[in-house]
């Protein structure tokens, strides 16, 4: 992976952490954006998230926020095309 790429991820990664705070969703309150993913052809961002509490409820969160989320992505980075955003819980190493 180049340096551009995983600058790229980082970026995407602190936006979407910032963004998923701003959210008033309680099932959202303890979780933390661990890595973000892009996929080779940039069309999808995989997001590996920590939940502290319910794992299940905070990713249903996110998948029905996603929306908002892809609009402050588009807001805030410059891409040529938005990815599609894929919400998985963070395991030591994901594959």
């Amino acid at each position: 992976m180049g340096y551009g790429k995983a600058h790229l991820e980082e970026r995407l990664r602190r936006v979407l952490a910032e963004e998923i705070q701003a959210l008033e969703d309680p099932r959202l309150f303890l979780l933390a954006v661990e890595e973000a993913r892009l996929s080779p052809d940039g069309a999808l961002l995989s997001v590996y998230v920590e939940a502290f509490g319910d794992e299940r409820g905070a990713l249903e969160a996110l998948a029905r926020a996603e929306g908002r989320l892809v609009a402050a992505i588009k807001r805030r980075v410059r891409l040529k095309r938005l990815p599609r955003l894929e919400f998985l819980p963070w395991r030591a190493e994901p594959s």
